[in-house]
């Protein structure tokens, strides 16, 4: 029950953030960094509490970082729509780390407000 209900978390993210990152500030950067989040828990579904938070957050600033990269072999991969998603579009940002930090911290405080309130009424 639990993998469905992140997998329907992950697909309403998908379509929020396809819908809204071109309109709103950083609304790009925060709703892949909750995608990022969700698909970790999705992914390892009985990993202890602490690595949901710490490896998505390790993950998301990885990407970030590699935007100092300039080489031609990984620009060359940004041009690509679906890969330009995933690894940015080549302009590292202080703002970014800020907004993926509070997009991993917000869906680590509702995750673990939810998983409280499933085993108190178990």
């Amino acid at each position: 029950m639990k993998r469905i209900i992140l997998g329907i978390t992950c697909v309403i993210i998908i379509v929020l953030g396809l819908s809204l990152r071109s309109k709103v500030p950083f609304m790009g950067d925060f709703l892949w960094a909750a995608l990022i989040f969700f698909l970790f828990s999705f992914v390892f579904l009985n990993v202890p509490r602490r690595y949901q938070f710490i490896i998505p957050l390790l993950f998301c600033y990885f990407i970030e970082f590699t935007q100092l990269v300039h080489a031609p072999w990984i620009n060359e991969l940004r041009e690509n729509r679906f890969l330009q998603l995933i690894l940015g579009h080549g302009v590292f940002g202080v703002l970014d780390l800020i907004a993926y930090t509070s997009a991993i911290l917000v869906s680590y405080v509702i995750t673990g407000i939810i998983e409280r309130r499933i085993v108190r009424y178990n």
